[in-house]
């Protein structure tokens, strides 16, 4: 119990720390895509922009304090007779922002008090005739055009804003839409995308482990960070732990499986001598006895040598005696035993094309797969075997009977060792089932696959292919 406690914080550790969590980083990377576009646009912001002018309609307070000054400097022009230049300049006036006045009748502009040369106050031209306007420009706001008429006819009134400093609004404001929009579009495309791959990686990786593992593939891992904390890596190194200990309670059911059938041998073979023994004394009744105790010895040792290489095809431990051979010869051996078996049983063999070739493969494990796959379709079928041979980069050998078939949801586990149906192809059809299960492994050992299929018309179909290269074709 002690031991087991320790462990528990050490495994879940990671959930005392929040930025461990998966939606801590997605929450993190939302954020930081928007800080990173409003990054992008405050340093574009900095970046000098011409005559760059913004405006929008003025309103509320603004809108009333430049009306109230208009009719200001409109009473004391006509109640005080002073001239329009006289007013604005009066260092009342000129401790308030800078005043602007553009003539309606002629060029003439005049202002309040000097500025600076980078300061074009021509700019505000444009709004002739406009409603009042808050204008933004790159160095000064105006508001304005408010009409005034004076004795010296009509002008233009604006209130100017010097910006001593720019601030961040307006410079964001007078950026073009379309460099704001682009600015928004590329940042937040660059950091979902590198989010994305930081959050589908390790996804793709369990997939893919998952889908190699379910191929039988016990060596299948995911590739995550050790460093990762996250629910991801939790999930990744549970799921690493888990194909751990599945190929260890897999190879050590293989082992065992191997080591019993190893260990049965002696006492069979003990078994065997002396039966034999006993047939040399045993009377004429007694024969019939001792004879079927020798079939079922025979057929136990049978049995025996088919777990025994089953276990070690799946192991990888059957060593390979590959030499170069021609493929059509082994072919044609074991189809001239399976033409006699079929005979046997009042049921034709028909074989379509050929496999002219020569490739490295243990001959006698070869036989072994097509004589177990024609074997099963001799016991299976109800009239005939159709045998198709043809190769290219590949070579292709297709064994169909026209028995009942295999129902789809079985087909996969057809190569299972010991695998049987319930319906046709019971105990009751003799075999150990383990036939499929030695052609398919004999099959990839070599570098091929063995595929099941149903026919169209009823009957099973084993199609196994082997790779071939074009310098080992027979000319």
């Amino acid at each position: 119990m002690s031991s087991s406690k320790e462990n528990k914080p050490h495994r879940f550790s990671w959930l005392r720390h929040p930025r461990h969590y998966l939606f801590f980083k997605v929450f993190t990377w939302f954020w930081l895509t928007i800080i990173g576009t409003f990054t992008a646009l405050f340093f574009l912001s900095n970046i000098s922009l011409i005559n760059a002018i913004s405006h929008d309609p003025l309103q509320g307070p603004m809108q009333k304090n430049l009306e109230y000054l208009a009719r200001a400097i409109e009473r004391s022009a006509h109640k005080h007779k002073r001239s329009i230049n006289d007013i604005i300049t009066h260092p009342r006036l000129t401790k308030r922002k800078l005043l602007y006045l553009n003539s309606q009748n002629s060029d003439e502009v005049l202002i309040s008090k000097d500025v600076e040369n980078n300061i074009d106050l021509s700019l505000l031209n444009f709004s002739k005739g406009m409603p009042p306007q808050v204008i933004f420009t790159e160095y000064y706001q105006a508001f304005g055009p408010m009409r005034i008429r004076v004795p010296e006819g009509e002008f233009e009134l604006y209130e100017i804003d010097i910006n001593q400093q720019r601030p961040l609004f307006i410079r964001l404001r007078l950026l073009p839409v379309w460099l704001k929009i682009s600015i928004a579009i590329i940042a937040s495309l660059t950091l979902s995308f590198l989010f994305s791959r930081n959050l589908i990686a390790p996804i793709n990786s369990l997939k893919q482990a998952a889908i190699k593992l379910s191929n039988g593939d016990l060596s299948a891992r995911a590739a995550i960070n050790s460093q990762r904390k996250d629910e991801l890596g939790v999930l990744g190194r549970d799921f690493n732990r888990m194909a751990d200990q599945l190929e260890q309670l897999l190879s050590a059911q293989k082992r065992l499986l191997a080591d019993i059938s190893h260990e049965l041998r002696s006492p069979l073979t003990r078994l065997k001598m002396a039966t034999g023994l006993a047939q040399m004394q045993a009377s004429e009744a007694s024969q019939s006895y001792l004879l079927r105790i020798e079939k079922e010895a025979n057929q136990l040792d049978k049995m025996i040598a088919d777990v025994l290489q089953v276990s070690r095809l799946e192991a990888n431990s059957q060593p390979l005696s590959l030499q170069a051979q021609s493929l059509q010869v082994i072919v044609d051996h074991v189809i001239n035993d399976a033409q006699f078996e079929a005979k046997q049983h009042n049921k034709t063999l028909l074989v379509h094309g050929n496999v002219e070739v020569n490739i490295e493969c243990d001959e006698m494990l070869i036989a072994s797969a097509l004589e177990n796959i024609l074997r099963n379709a001799i016991k299976y079928a109800q009239h005939t075997i159709s045998i198709s041979l043809k190769h290219s980069d590949t070579i292709y050998i297709q064994i169909c009977d026209d028995g009942p078939g295999v129902p789809k949801a079985q087909l996969d586990k057809l190569c299972e060792p010991f695998f049987r149906q319930s319906d046709a192809r019971d105990r009751l059809s003799g075999g150990t089932g383990l036939g499929l299960a030695i052609a398919k492994n004999a099959v990839i050992a070599h570098g091929g696959n063995l595929a099941l299929s149903n026919k169209d018309a009823g009957g099973l179909c084993v199609e196994v292919s082997l790779p071939i290269q074009k310098r080992d074709h027979v000319l």
